[in-house]
């Protein structure tokens, strides 16, 4: 029998013992005999003590039973249903009839309410606000090619020049003292340095030119560039100035053009008799000073258009005016020739001028290798100069026209000036 069977059975005995109590004692209170029977009244005493007695020995039997029930029954462990039942104890004694039924109290608990939360910005790495990298003292930036796009094909033994624009990127002025430096790739009869041409302020922009010669072995070829400065610093263009300026050609076999006085013109330092420095390319509406121009299809003295490339120059507007033009030096071979049409622009109504071609070898004099005038008559003249006694000498080239006689629309168009090669 389980300790839970025990206590309900004790439970029922006690009250089944609780009523009989009740109908001993109430039979104990019944009617009285006749007085005056002694033997009744003793029987009568004796039956009640003797009920007493038994109640007595079985309520003493049920305590015993009760202690080793109540022995043999577990603790109850916390959060274990017991077998008490709980009832409700008031804590108010029930209104009186005089009373009024009173709403009913809400005693407020201290439970704790959690204050809202406000987002706040979390500054993580992916969202931190960008910080200003300072410029460096020294960086350039590249802008453009001025001649010599990448991958122009150069017949193999030709000279050529190279033009950079780049742009002073950094905090620190450039000046003469620093110099253009070969840093990698083919030098291509290139020196390793060369004197820095100007002053150079952070933003300005300049224009920095090389002469190269092609390869003889036809194939591509690259020669990287960086710039050094006076106080021992190579730097270049890049977030970290580490990077660098170059040349990239095909040098080909073949014959034909082998340089373009027209494409290279911005290769040469031009003056005029009123300025001795011109910007190229120049502006037409700048007559005073004269100016000169590379036009893709440029209009004939007959009014056609023509598909070569033109190379307009016009001299300053004194009477004795002229406008030159001084290229760098070109590898010369046997068999080279000096060609071009030349006319006054188409339009230029009155013009008359005076064209020249002189050559020199640097450090030496000019010499003048061919002239010839022209008016505008709606004609031309085609022009051809060989140059196999300079063979195998480096030569500058210089293109004059000159004003003969007037300065009105003096426009000269030097039409697809080049040296062809024949051999």
């Amino acid at each position: 029998m389980t300790a839970k069977t025990k206590t309900n059975f004790l439970i029922l005995f006690f009250l089944c013992l609780t009523a009989a109590l009740t109908i001993s004692a109430c039979a104990a209170l019944g009617p009285k005999s006749p007085d005056g029977d002694p033997v009744e009244q003793a029987m009568q005493t004796l039956q009640a003590q003797a009920t007493q007695d038994y109640y007595a020995t079985l309520i003493s039997q049920v305590n015993a039973q009760a202690t080793e029930i109540a022995g043999e029954a577990p603790t109850a462990q916390p959060n274990e249903p017991t077998n008490v039942v709980d009832f409700p104890v008031l804590t108010q004694a029930p209104p009186t009839e005089t009373q009024a039924p009173t709403a009913a109290t809400v005693v407020p608990t201290n439970t704790a309410v959690p204050p809202t939360q406000v987002p706040t910005a979390v500054f993580t790495p992916t969202n931190l606000p960008p910080t200003a990298t300072p410029k460096p003292c020294y960086q350039l930036s590249f802008i453009s090619d001025v001649t010599i796009p990448d991958g122009t094909k150069i017949v193999a033994g030709t000279t050529f020049t190279k033009t950079w624009r780049i742009q002073n990127s950094g905090t620190c002025k450039w000046d003469t003292g620093f110099d253009i430096v070969f840093v990698d790739g083919d030098q291509m009869g290139a020196n390793k340095a060369y004197d820095f041409p100007k002053n150079v302020a952070p933003g300005e922009t300049v224009d920095i030119s090389i002469d190269f010669v092609a390869p003889l072995t036809g194939g591509n070829y690259t020669s990287k560039w960086m710039l050094f400065s006076s106080n021992g610093v190579r730097f270049g263009p890049g977030a970290k100035s580490d990077g660098s300026i170059w040349v990239k050609i095909q040098s080909v076999d073949g014959k034909g053009v082998v340089y373009s006085f027209a494409d290279s013109a911005c290769s040469a330092k031009w003056s005029s008799k009123s300025k001795t420095s011109l910007s190229c390319p120049g502006d037409e509406k700048n007559d005073d000073n004269g100016y000169v121009l590379v036009k893709k299809e440029p209009i004939r003295e007959d009014g056609g258009k023509e598909n070569e490339h033109g190379l307009v120059t016009r001299p300053d507007d004194s009477n004795e005016g002229y406008i030159q033009g001084i290229y760098p030096a070109f590898q010369v071979r046997d068999g080279d020739k000096f060609r071009a049409t030349i006319q006054c622009e188409g339009g230029a109504n009155g013009c008359k001028l005076k064209f020249e071609v002189y050559v020199r070898e640097p450090g030496g004099k000019f010499v003048e290798i061919g002239e010839w005038y022209e008016a505008f008559d709606k004609k031309w003249q085609q022009v051809e100069v060989d140059l196999s006694a300079y063979a195998g000498k480096k030569l500058e080239f210089s293109l004059v026209v000159w004003n003969d006689g007037s300065s009105v629309n003096n426009r000269g168009l030097w039409l697809n000036p080049v040296i062809y090669r024949t051999k």
